[in-house]
């Protein structure tokens, strides 16, 4: 084996030394290009006008407008809108999820949701809910300090078609003596 291999060792190094040392191949001599003659250009026949083929292609005529299909905007809808809670004690918290489904056909974003006052906070999704997916605003009614009827909003905005959505909060109050007499009434 150790033979094989010292006798391909040595042919190899006798092909590389051959081929370093022959020589390369004398160029050729440059050799002058062949005279050219231009052929004459054919001359066509004029068009004839074909009696299927009259419209040309800026014609409008053969324009389609084609349809595309169109995805109506998310649109925000409320199974309700208003949640009466009747009579409570005064600093009871009141708390409620309003469900909605996004009827439209493309990703609903919730951007923000503002109470009508202090004592009214909402939360809502950070994510997009896509078409025909059901989520909820939960609401927060703290009555701390109210007595009587009161009423109170959630503004919702997102990117829905038309007006901002705007949920409600209603019922009594009764006071720390017992009276629902309306000593406050919320925004």
């Amino acid at each position: 084996m150790k033979c094989l291999r010292l006798a391909l060792y040595a042919f190899s190094w006798i092909f590389w030394a051959a081929a370093c040392t022959s020589e390369a191949p004398a160029p050729e001599p440059p050799t002058e290009p062949a005279p050219t003659t231009v052929a004459p250009t054919p001359t066509l026949p004029p068009p004839t006008a074909q009696a299927a083929d009259t419209a040309t292609i800026d014609s409008s005529l053969l324009v389609q407008k084609v349809e595309r299909p169109s995805r109506r905007p998310p649109e925000l809808s409320f199974a309700k809108t208003t949640h009466t809670y009747d009579t409570i004690d005064q600093g009871a918290v009141i708390e409620h999820e309003f469900t909605f489904t996004n009827t439209g056909e493309r990703p609903l974003t919730i951007r923000d949701v503002k109470g009508s006052c202090g004592c009214t906070i909402g939360s809502y999704p950070f994510l997009d809910i896509a078409p025909g997916e059901q989520s909820s605003i939960k609401a927060r009614f703290d009555s701390k300090g109210k007595q009587g009827p009161q009423f109170t909003t959630i503004t919702v905005y997102s990117n829905a078609e038309g007006e901002d959505q705007v949920l409600s909060l209603k019922g009594v109050v009764r006071g720390a003596d017992g009276s629902v007499g309306p000593n406050t009434v919320a925004h």
